[in-house]
């Protein structure tokens, strides 16, 4: 959609620019928002850089192995930040795995560590949508909606602004329990709970068929997986409460 941004002699990959925004802003957060328990801010910003850019490196080996054939007729296409490059659901699920070993390591409190990112996750993701609007990846199905747009061919369900608008309430939810009296881990399991009923319901409209298996989409799979997880897990704290 907008993937080049020209600033004078210079030709910057929008989408790669979106996502470097969204790593500083979801920091900026986590240094800026206020804590209700003793945690420094500069463990959760580095649990958040190593988290992103784990996400990247991943998801850009992940495609690797994937579609070999294409860095070998390119292999500069590896250094490349466009979007177009990377498997972003690998990356996303597999980089979890490094972000506990580097909380294991700092001895960190989890379920305080996963309230504090919450916001700057929802935050980012904000930007990662916007990235994925200006390559024109993670698109929707064809459709002849009025507000359908041209991509690949055809107009199109525009998936990535359905997820921006589903996130800004999710965003205003976060803050105002935020400001609440919750339990501890409360607020980030809030937090994936809405999320995965966001791409329950709008991953629907992904319009990419390598994204499925058989007549459910990937995400979807894995929200519903979440959802189940959370519910069993909140169930189980319920009934230690009552002991």
């Amino acid at each position: 959609m907008f993937p080049i941004l020209n600033i004078g002699p210079l030709a910057i990959q929008t989408p790669g620019l979106l996502i470097v925004i969204g790593v500083y802003v979801s920091i900026l957060i986590v240094e800026k928002q206020p804590y209700r328990h003793t945690l420094k801010a500069s463990d959760l910003s580095n649990l958040i850089f190593v988290y992103l850019l784990s996400t990247i490196i991943i998801g850009r080996l992940s495609y690797v192995f994937q579609y070999p054939s294409i860095f070998i007729e390119n292999p500069l296409s590896l250094f490349s930040i466009s979007p177009s490059f990377f498997d972003i659901n690998s990356g996303l699920i597999l980089s979890l795995l490094i972000a506990l070993v580097f909380i294991q390591k700092k001895k960190l409190p989890i379920l305080i560590v996963l309230d504090s990112i919450s916001l700057p996750l929802l935050v980012f993701l904000v930007f990662l949508f916007l990235s994925l609007f200006a390559s024109g990846n993670f698109y929707g199905k064809p459709s002849t909606i009025p507000w359908a747009i041209t991509l690949w061919g055809t107009t199109r369900h525009p998936l990535q602004l359905y997820y921006l608008i589903g996130l800004i309430p999710l965003i205003g939810i976060n803050v105002y329990t935020s400001r609440q009296n919750y339990q501890t881990g409360d607020l980030f399991f809030q937090t994936i709970f809405t999320v995965s009923i966001l791409v329950i319901f709008l991953d629907y409209f992904n319009g990419n068929p390598n994204n499925k298996i058989a007549s459910f989409n990937i995400l979807q799979i894995i929200a519903w997986i979440l959802m189940i997880t959370l519910i069993i897990v909140k169930m189980i704290k319920r009934k230690s409460a009552n002991r």
